[in-house]
């Protein structure tokens, strides 16, 4: 047969209606030695690799006469980018053991027996040289991965053959008269993982970088089995697992299988998953469809591991592209029989892909979105030093773009300005008479475009004219701290506007029928000198940051704007734009605020906030600008409040990729050559991650929460409609509100108990997104008794960490009616975000949590003049309060904020 042609290589190369996060594979058993033959039949199928076994080389195999010929018909790049190898049994193996079994099931059962034969010992030591003979071809030839044999849940001596028989009985008659019981902690299981730790460690892994799929049943016991493999090999990062689908399944078995695989998919290290042809059922046209129960765990696997996850297909369905009948002839049975296409297996793919293509899954893996997110997938990135670095212009860009975020403080702004209105706090400085036309154009003046649904009740007979109405004008100071390229401040300009406009629309009940308009001063304080000269731009480019009138340089000093005659437009906004560090009131027009109590701010609007909340030092930030005395008593923050939330969660890829860090240089710009992180530090910081391949075990619990701004116990009533001229009693009065942010302590500590969940906390998925409620519901169902899997109260997972989010309240109306939230916190998160991934807090050695048992977090917020760090240690615990047994502790994180902290 000729080789892999140019026109089958475009096959492959053009698959792009799949989608890149769909990437399927299929492995022929007729033709699992030709991989030219095996490979051909299924990319003309749309298949994107095959699996072939992996020969046996001469040295582990004096006597094998057979040769591979697909080694020289195949180029090199089909073996790197479209092969998977395929740990079997040696040919006479296979023949000695005519019983049919899962591939590599006679070599494993000689690799880990613990017979102590000669005889016995000396087939370990051929199959040892088989393994490491296809290992070391695997590698030479670069192919990406090899699957292995699962875990053996049986131990392997055979006592009763063990002077003479070097391999497990070969036929049923041959077995014990009794089941041997089934136990996952057997010695032929901790050998398997001595073998896989010395092969995960050996340049076949390191240099080569060939991935090991150990096959995992879907079944409780071999979950947790491989689970303690894991464990054992020291959760290697070439040590993954590819789920192997081979059974039908009771729809009662599913909650506890759900309940299972929800920590296995963080803690797994799960690479793929595969769909034997045996697990198919016939729809009413015969061709092949899943149970609902296999839908659902589809859509599980997929919706929390879809974009990275591979799938194969493999079982038998008769000989594939022999005797295929043709189309025109083709009846139910031959399709049930061929599955299609030349493969045998087309029909499978084209289901499977069918349903990775419904809506849930589309909208989850496939959104713009998504799309984003992809190349932070699991990516840890060390957490922003906000009061050293400056962010980039595309960084800015890219925060910009989020939907919901800058709407909901849109929508939080508005609603302090309305309550501000209602309650009379904001400065009155005069009135106007016009008309209701003229009014009108002024306010769209004010906005820079011409919304005529603000204004429904001005009718458009009048055009400029209709009757004379008298508006109340009310400033209003707004300061804009952290302003970066001003996306706050837009937002605080179309608040301005559009509540003046709903104001004015309003007629109040006094004779004079008298309507509210809003002026707004608003201060944008920004530190990077980039982003400022970004601000200066749109100010002299944009009449709305000018109150609707053009740009004047003169008029960048606020005193030049408080002299009388000054123009007006109500629901107009003029911006001023300061550069220093909003802790210090450095600026001419900080200092003018400080000195003018009526020129303070009434409203702190500020977008500080970490992925945990307060880990970019909002709350410092925060006191320092009441601090200054720039802010009224009556002063409101945007946001109000924020809490700190914290969860466990298991994730083996996450944790490889924390240890990974410790390779990394020190300090960036002296390159390679310069001290690296260390595993010490590397394990003791934090990281900012979008989590993926992570499992969030348990509803996510408080910490603590911060509230802005601090409030004085003697405040006073602010004064009603006071003229714009100063007041010498108010300026000699001592500042209350800059009183009360002093001598602030912003240490916290919590200690959390995160307890027996029924439901291992499945609705969180990867701790990242909104809670999904199927899930729980499906997780909830109590099996009734006929029920084939194994019962358990309790499912163990292991911890690597903790992932840290917030919630904040950005503002609530005084009534309580209404309020504006954002949240990355799982149980409330905002859908439609993307400013905000959590925080990664890594253990340096994962815990096991076994049924039963539940984990504790104490965590610390510390500071001292210069930094503020956390520290963080769990431990796992059995029995209840006053009588709690400490099984497993880890030491305290970070002490001292040694590996890890934020610069004041």
């Amino acid at each position: 047969m000729s080789q892999i042609t140019a026109e089958s290589t475009t096959i492959i190369a053009n698959k792009s209606n799949n989608g890149p996060s769909f990437i399927g594979g299929v492995y022929l058993p007729p033709f699992s030695t030709d991989a030219v033959t095996s490979l051909q039949k299924s990319l003309n199928d749309g298949f994107d690799y095959i699996v072939t076994d992996l020969p046996v080389l001469a040295a582990a195999n004096p006597g094998a006469t057979k040769t591979r010929s697909d080694v020289t018909r195949l180029e090199s790049k089909w073996w790197t980018t479209s092969v998977v190898g395929l740990v079997g049994d040696p040919p006479r193996w296979k023949e000695a053991s005519p019983r049919k079994t899962y591939p590599g099931e006679t070599l494993l059962k000689a690799l880990t027996s613990t017979g102590t034969s000669d005889r016995a010992i000396a087939t370990r030591n051929e199959a040892h040289a088989v393994l490491m003979g296809m290992m070391e071809w695997a590698a030479h030839m670069n192919i990406p991965a090899v699957i292995l044999p699962h875990v053996p849940l049986i131990e392997i001596h055979d006592a009763k053959h063990d002077g003479d028989d070097h391999m497990p009985p070969s036929t049923p008659n041959d077995q014990r008269s009794t089941t041997p019981q089934t136990n996952i902690n057997n010695r032929s299981a901790k050998e398997y993982a001595r073998i896989l730790a010395a092969l995960a460690t050996s340049p076949v892994c390191t240099t080569s970088h060939v991935q090991l799929w150990i096959r995992v049943p879907l079944t409780l016991q071999h979950l947790r089995s491989f689970q303690l493999l894991l464990a054992r090999g020291d959760h290697a990062p070439s040590m993954g697992c590819i789920l192997c689908i081979e059974s039908l399944l009771d729809a009662n078995d599913l909650p506890d299988l759900v309940r299972e695989l929800h920590p296995f998919l963080g803690g797994g290290n799960v690479k793929a998953v595969s769909w034997n042809t045996a697990v198919f059922l016939k729809n009413k046209k015969g061709y092949p469809a899943l149970s609902k129960s296999h839908q659902f765990l589809f859509q599980m696997l997929f919706g929390r591991l879809g974009r990275t996850l591979r799938l194969m297909v493999e079982g038998n369905v008769g000989e594939p592209g022999v005797n295929v009948p043709s189309p025109s002839k083709t009846t139910v049975r031959d399709i049930g029989q061929h599955g299609g296409g030349a493969s045998g297996r087309l029909h499978h793919l084209q289901y499977l892909r069918h349903l990775r293509s419904r809506d849930p899954l589309t909208k989850l893996l496939d959104s713009e979105e998504a799309v984003i997110e992809t190349p932070y997938l699991d990516h840890l990135q060390s957490p922003l030093q906000p009061l050293g670095d400056h962010l980039e212009y595309q960084t800015y860009e890219t925060f910009e773009k989020d939907p919901v975020k800058y709407k909901r403080y849109g929508e939080a702004i508005a609603l302090a300005l309305e309550d501000g209105i209602d309650q009379e706090r904001f400065e009155y400085l005069g009135s106007t008479t016009t008309t209701s036309g003229q009014l009108k154009k002024m306010v769209r003046t004010a906005q820079g475009d011409d919304d005529d649904e603000l204004f429904d009740d001005v009718d458009a007979d009048y055009a400029y004219g209709g009757e004379m109405v008298h508006v109340d004008i009310h400033r209003v100071t707004i300061l804009v701290v952290g302003a970066g390229r001003g996306p706050l401040v837009k937002e605080a300009i179309d608040a301005v506007s559009k509540v003046s406009a709903t104001w004015i629309n309003k007629t109040s009940d006094t004779p004079e029928k008298r309507r509210k308009a809003l002026y707004a001063k608003i201060i944008a304080v920004e530190k990077n000198p980039s982003a400022i000269l970004y601000l200066q731009s749109l100010r002299s480019s944009d009449t709305s940051w000018t109150g609707g009138q053009d740009y004047n340089p003169e008029s960048d000093s606020m005193e030049t704007h408080d002299k009388e005659g000054e123009i007006i437009i109500p629901g107009s906004s003029n911006v001023y734009i300061v550069g220093c560090d909003m802790r210090q009131a450095a600026d001419s027009v900080l200092k003018y605020m400080v000195h003018n109590p009526n020129l303070r701010a009434d409203l702190v609007v500020s977008e500080l906030l970490g992925s945990f909340g307060d880990n970019e030092l909002s709350p410092e930030c925060l006191d320092g600008v009441q601090r200054c005395g720039i802010l009224k008593e009556s002063c409101v923050s945007i946001p109000q409040s924020y809490t700190s939330f914290l969860a466990p969660v298991s994730s083996t890829r996450l944790h490889n990729e924390a240890k990974s860090q410790s390779c990394h240089p020190l300090n960036p710009n002296e390159g390679p050559s310069g001290p690296s992180i260390g595993i010490q530090r590397a394990l003791e910081t934090p990281y900012v991650v979008r989590s993926h391949a992570a499992s969030q075990t348990h509803t996510e619990q408080a910490c603590w929460t911060f509230y802005h701004p601090h409030s004085s116990s003697k405040q006073k009533k602010v004064p009603q409609k006071t003229t714009a001229l100063m007041d010498t009693d108010i300026i000699e009065q001592k500042n209350l509100s800059a009183e009360a942010a002093k001598n602030i302590d912003n240490d916290r500590c919590a200690h959390l108990s995160f307890r027996h969940d029924v439901t291992r906390g499945v609705a969180t998925g990867c701790g990242y997104g909104a809670c999904n409620p199927e899930m729980t519901t499906v997780a909830s169902v109590s099996p009734d008794e006929t029920s084939s899997v194994s019962k358990t109260d309790n499912t163990p997972f292991v911890l690597h960490g903790f992932l840290g989010t917030f919630h904040s309240l950005l503002y609530e109306s005084k009534d309580g009616v209404k309020s504006s939230v954002i949240s990355i916190a799982p149980a409330s998160f905002s859908v439609g975000m993307f400013s905000w991934f959590p925080l990664y807090f890594p253990l340096k050695e994962p815990l096991r949590v076994p049924p039963g048992a539940y984990a504790n977090c104490s965590i610390w917020r510390r500071s001292d003049r210069e930094r503020v760090w956390y520290e963080w240690c769990a431990e796992v615990v059995t029995g209840e309060d006053g009588e709690e047994v400490v099984l497993s502790t880890g030491c305290v994180h970070n002490p001292g904020g040694r590996s890890y902290h934020v610069r004041l």
